[in-house]
Order: structure tokens, then C-alpha cells, then sequence
């Protein structure tokens, strides 16, 4: 099991608030935590941006879930981008951007009580849990998500994880239907 952030997906987020594109994730994710201005820098065509960028998502989160030692969705030359020249243009005009947002941006833990909770889980069953693979994705948006995208793949708010009240009791639901 791994919980933690990925570039990916927090570059695409930041894109999206950056440019103020009208675009539904799925799942449903609000704006960054902290927020970003609104910059569209020359050259970057927000409309077609706008239309690339749901199929981009897509392609990211299936990287995020698969841990997938392959090009990253996010690299200006990799093939999720070959087809996408707007989304090309915004990343390659954003990209300085992004790294100093993420270099400034707090980072928050948001601690599972993983061990514990497959400890209980264990007893609940009476037997030992099988072995299972979950990837927890960690955004830094506002409010509360936690969201499971596949059977073994969830995207979880840093709000979230730092609420032991829920994140204990959301994580124990997905591990009994893995165990």
C-alpha cells in the first residue's frame, strides 16, 4: 500500500486552476489548497487547453495508479502529450511556475493508521488479510475528499487524511473488501 503525492497529478490540478479551465475531474476535485492565480501566459489557447485536458486526467490518473515506471504523463515530449499540442503549449509556458508552487507549497502528512488498521481488520475477520495493493493518491485541494477512482486506487484530500476521525474509518472499508 503507498499513500502519497504524484508530480503528475498535482501539475495538471495546478494547470487547471492556473488557467482557469471549466473542465469536471472525475472524481469531482475542488481548487487547489493553497490557491493559484489566474495567468494565461501568450501563446496558450485556454479553449483548446480546456478540450485536451479531461483525456489528459484520465491519462495521469492511470498513471498515478499504476506506479508505472514509464514516461510521465506530464513529460512535453511523452506520448500523452503527442496528441495534445494545447496542453503541450500551457505545460511548457506553466512548468516554471508549477515548480516554484510546489517548491513554496507546505506539505501536510495526513497520517493512516495503516498497521492499526489492518491489524483490526485481521481480528474482524478471524483470519490473516490477504495480500492486497491500494495506491492512495494525496491532492492539495480544499475541503474533504476521498474518493475511490478503481477497486485499489483512491484519491484522498490532505483535509482528509488529517482528520484521524475519517480517514481510519474510510480506509477500514476498503481493506475488508480486499482482505
Amino acid at each position: 500500500m503507498s499513500h502519497t503525492t504524484n508530480r503528475a497529478v498535482d501539475c495538471v490540478l495546478f494547470l487547471r486552476d492556473t488557467l482557469a479551465l471549466s473542465v469536471e475531474t472525475v472524481p469531482e476535485l475542488p481548487g487547489l489548497d493553497p490557491s493559484v492565480p489566474v495567468v494565461v501566459p501568450p501563446g496558450v489557447d485556454r479553449a483548446a487547453a480546456a478540450d485536451e485536458w479531461l483525456g489528459w486526467w484520465a491519462d495521469v490518473l492511470d498513471h498515478a495508479r499504476d506506479a508505472s515506471p514509464g514516461r510521465s504523463p506530464i513529460d512535453p515530449d511523452g506520448p500523452s502529450l503527442a496528441g495534445r499540442p494545447a496542453s503541450r503549449a500551457a505545460l511548457r509556458a506553466l512548468l516554471p511556475a508549477f515548480a516554484e508552487y510546489s517548491a513554496r507549497r507546505p506539505r501536510r502528512a495526513g497520517a493512516l493508521p495503516v498497521a492499526e488498521v489492518v491489524r483490526g481488520v485481521r481480528y474482524r475477520l478471524g483470519r490473516p488479510v490477504k495480500p492486497f495493493r491500494l495506491v492512495i493518491t494525496v491532492v492539495a485541494v480544499r475541503g474533504l475528499v476521498w474518493e475511490r477512482t478503481t477497486a485499489t486506487h483512491v484519491i484522498a484530500s490532505e483535509h482528509f487524511l488529517d482528520d484521524p476521525g475519517r480517514g481510519a474509518p474510510a480506509l477500514r472499508a476498503i481493506v475488508e473488501t480486499l482482505a
